[in-house]
C-alpha cells in the first residue's frame, strides 16, 4: 500500500498544497509547530475519516473555514485509485473513490489501511479499559468488514435494552421484552468476544517480540480478559451461552442500577511487564516502548490478513530513544512500503541514509535527501 500523491485544501496549517512522497521510508523533519504532525494526521484522516488528536471535524479547518478535504493517490496490489475525504458545516462528512461519492462513510475504513503512533497514545498504557477495547476496535474494523456490522448492531441493541432498563420496572411483560433484547444482544456481543480474542492472541507474541528488540529485557504479556469468567480459546456458541447466562444472574442488580453489567463493552485488555501491571509500575520510557511494541504489531496484523503493508505514521517516534533503539525502529519500518516519521532532529543525526527526508517549514516542504 502506498500513497503517491496527497493533495489538502483548507486543512490544518495547510491552505491548498500538493504532496508526492516517496515510496518506503518519508521523515519530516522541522522546527516545532511548522505543519509536521499535520501532515500524518491529514494522511490518518483519509485513511480513517478521524483524527488522532481531536473528536471535532472542524478543528481541522484551517483558520476557520467552513471545509476541508484530503485526497490522495493510492497505488494498492490490485491497482491504483483515487481517495477522497472532505467535511463541510453544513453536510459533514463524505467520501468518494475515483472521485465517485460512495453512499455510506463507515465504507472508508479498509481502503486505505492505516497504523499511528503519537505521543498521546501513551492513553493506551495508562487509561483505563476503554482506550485499549477501541484500539482493538480500530484495528478489527480496518481488517474484518464483518466486524463494523456486528458492533453496530451490539451497541444498537445495547442502547436500547438500557433504554428499556431505565423506563420500566420489572414485571412479566417487561421481562418478556428485556429477554428478548437478551437474543440480540448475545448474537453480535458473542461475535465481537470470539475476534477480540483471536486477535489479541495473535498479536500478543508479536508484541512481546517488539518490546525486546526495542532494547527492553523485561517481559511484555498481553492478555485478553473477557468480562464474562470464558475459558481461554472460547468459540462462538460456548460465548453466547456464558453470556446469556450471565444476563439472567445479573437481572436484579440491572434492574436495580438500570444499566446492563455484563459484555465485550467492558471487557479489559491486560497488560504486564514482568508479570506487574505496566500502567501501574511501568517507567514513562517502558510505558513508551510498550505502546510502540503494539503499534509494530498492528501492523503486522494488518499486513497477515489483509496481504498489504498499511501506512505507518509515527509521530516524533525519535525522541526518547536512543541510538540502537532508532536504528531497529528504523530497520523495522523500512521494511513496510511506506512509511512517514516526524521528528525535530537535524537531518544529520537521522539513523536512515536510505529515507527521503523533506523539510517542513510552515506552508512549504522541500526534499533534502
Amino acid at each position: 500500500m502506498q500513497l503517491k500523491q496527497l493533495n489538502l485544501v483548507n486543512f490544518r496549517s495547510w491552505d491548498e498544497f500538493i504532496f508526492k512522497p516517496a515510496a518506503g521510508l518519508n521523515i519530516f523533519c522541522g522546527g516545532n509547530a511548522q505543519g509536521k504532525t499535520n501532515l500524518l494526521e491529514s494522511i490518518f484522516f483519509l485513511a480513517t475519516g478521524t483524527s488522532f488528536r481531536t473528536y471535532r471535524d472542524q478543528e481541522m479547518a484551517h483558520r476557520g473555514a467552513s471545509a476541508f478535504a484530503v485526497g490522495g493517490q493510492v497505488l494498492a496490489a490490485a491497482g491504483e485509485f483515487y481517495l477522497g475525504v472532505s467535511w463541510t458545516e453544513t453536510e459533514g462528512k463524505t467520501f468518494t473513490v475515483n472521485r465517485q461519492e460512495q453512499p455510506r462513510f463507515a465504507d472508508l475504513l479498509g481502503h486505505l489501511p492505516a497504523v499511528a503512533f503519537t505521543p498521546e497514545d501513551l492513553s493506551l498504557i495508562k487509561g483505563g479499559p476503554r482506550q485499549r477495547r477501541q484500539a482493538l476496535n480500530f484495528l478489527l474494523l480496518q481488517t474484518d468488514r464483518s466486524y463494523y456490522f456486528y458492533l453496530r448492531e451490539f451497541n444498537r441493541v445495547l442502547g436500547q435494552r438500557n433504554s428499556h432498563l431505565k423506563r420500566s420496572r420489572p414485571s412479566p411483560g417487561n421481562e418478556l421484552l428485556l429477554l428478548s433484547w437478551d437474543e440480540q444482544l448475545t448474537q453480535p456481543g458473542a461475535e465481537l468476544m470470539v475476534r477480540r480474542q483471536r486477535a489479541l492472541a495473535a498479536m500478543a507474541p508479536w508484541i512481546k517480540e517488539y518490546n525486546f528488540r526495542l532494547g527492553s529485557r523485561k517481559e511484555l504479556s498481553v492478555f485478553y480478559q473477557p468480562d464474562l469468567a470464558l475459558k481461554p480459546g472460547f468459540d462462538l456458541p460456548s460465548a453466547r451461552e456464558k453470556f446469556k447466562q450471565q444476563l439472567l444472574q445479573n437481572r436484579k442488580d440491572e434492574w436495580r442500577r438500570r444499566l446492563t453489567l455484563s459484555g465485550p463493552q467492558r471487557d479489559e485488555i491486560q497488560i504486564l511487564l514482568d508479570n506487574q501491571e505496566i500502567r501501574n509500575f511501568g517507567s514513562q520510557g517502558e510505558q513508551r516502548l510498550a505502546t510502540l511494541a503494539w503499534k509494530l504489531a498492528e501492523a503486522k496484523y494488518i499486513k497477515e490478513h489483509t496481504g498489504q503493508d498499511p501506512i505507518l505514521l509515527l509521530d516524533d517516534v525519535y525522541s526518547e530513544l536512543d541510538v540502537e533503539r532508532r536504528r531497529f525502529l528504523t530497520e523495522q519500518v523500512n521494511r513496510s512500503e511506506q512509511t512517514f516519521i516526524t521528528t525535530a532532529e537535524p537531518k544529520e543525526n537521522l539513523p536512515s541514509s536510505s529515507a527521503a527526508v523533506w523539510q517542513v517549514t510552515l506552508g512549504n516542504i522541500e526534499r533534502l535527501q
